[in-house]
């Protein structure tokens, strides 16, 4: 390297020197963060969810002592920053609680350089809403679909256990609540064929606490069959005090679908047939027969014939 290479270079950085030197004795605005710390609240209650981190001071001085800060920011992960602002139980009462950042301004002095100004803060009020917790029990919803295997059906009601779950929050929120509901579960519940026990989360909320986090779900299903019954009489309804109904024939065939585990117990009592007086067509012949009524667990109910011929007499007086 030559000698009038080396010459520049020294006298560049000499001007370098003197003009920070000069720079850093001018002034400057900057703004440094000060975090906040909500020390811990009675218990029973519970801090709004949105809190302010940190406090963002805006101050003058010269430029290297605003320097000085920000390398103290810089630094705070090795226990050098600002010491922390502390809100504890003495600033906080029940409902909304409004703290003026200028409170502070004496404990920030004490870290600050004697010519540093402060300008502003923000926010210039800190809101810090505390409100009593509250208690209420909800049902748990299982949310997704049950896909069974074709040819089978599920048996009675999924059950979920626990099926009600107490949860925590503000009277406010708790209102809105009126179940409590798991995460998607149609993966868990698809091509169902047997008996099936399924452990599902229960979704999380940023505004409610509860101390269960999952739920235990069961669903029980079999394999459907078919069962026909070739005789079930059929009732009257409806039919005036003076009147007989009579139909042709008195009985008819009843054939449905059910679980194989409940073939040997539909009986023709398993079901209630009708015809209704009042729906007779004066035109037709026949009547419809109806089911009034059917065991539990039995579908896909089919009769043979639907329609069956009547005639109406007049009772004798006796």
């Amino acid at each position: 390297m030559s000698k009038d290479l080396w010459v520049f270079l020294f006298f560049l950085t000499i001007s370098a020197t003197l003009w920070l030197m000069q720079a850093s004795s001018e002034k400057g605005e900057s703004t440094i963060q000060i975090p906040i710390q909500y020390e811990e609240i009675p218990e029973g209650f519970c801090k709004s969810e949105q809190l302010c981190p940190a406090l963002e001071v805006t101050v003058t001085d010269q430029w290297q002592t605003l320097f000085k800060y920000h390398a103290k920011m810089a630094f705070a992960f090795l226990g050098y920053g600002f010491d922390t602002i502390k809100i504890g139980r003495e600033k906080l009462q029940e409902g909304k609680n409004l703290i003026q950042a200028k409170s502070f301004e004496a404990k920030l002095k004490e870290q600050l350089n004697a010519n540093t100004k402060i300008e502003s803060y923000s926010p210039d009020t800190i809101k810090v809403s505390i409100f009593k917790i509250e208690k209420k029990t909800v049902p748990v919803k299982l949310v997704g679909n049950i896909r069974l295997r074709p040819q089978y059906i599920q048996i009675g009601d999924v059950t979920i256990s626990p099926d009600k779950v107490d949860i925590f929050g503000t009277k406010e929120t708790l209102d809105k609540i009126d179940s409590l509901e798991t995460l998607p579960a149609d993966s868990l519940f698809g091509d169902i064929f047997e008996n099936t026990t399924k452990i599902v989360p229960l979704r999380k909320s940023d505004n409610i606490s509860f101390n269960e986090s999952q739920v235990t779900v069961e669903i029980k299903a079999e394999q459907v069959t078919e069962k026909i019954i070739d005789v079930v009489g059929i009732n009257k309804k409806n039919v005036p005090a003076n009147l007989t109904l009579k139909t042709f024939p008195a009985s008819v065939g009843v054939k449905c679908k059910v679980g194989v585990s409940n073939w040997d117990k539909i009986t023709p009592s398993s079901f209630t047939l009708v015809v209704d007086y009042n729906k007779i067509n004066s035109k037709s012949k026949k009547i419809n027969v109806e089911v009034a009524n059917s065991a539990e667990g039995v579908f896909g109910i089919s009769l043979h014939p639907d329609q069956v011929e009547f005639i109406i007499e007049t009772k004798t007086e006796q």
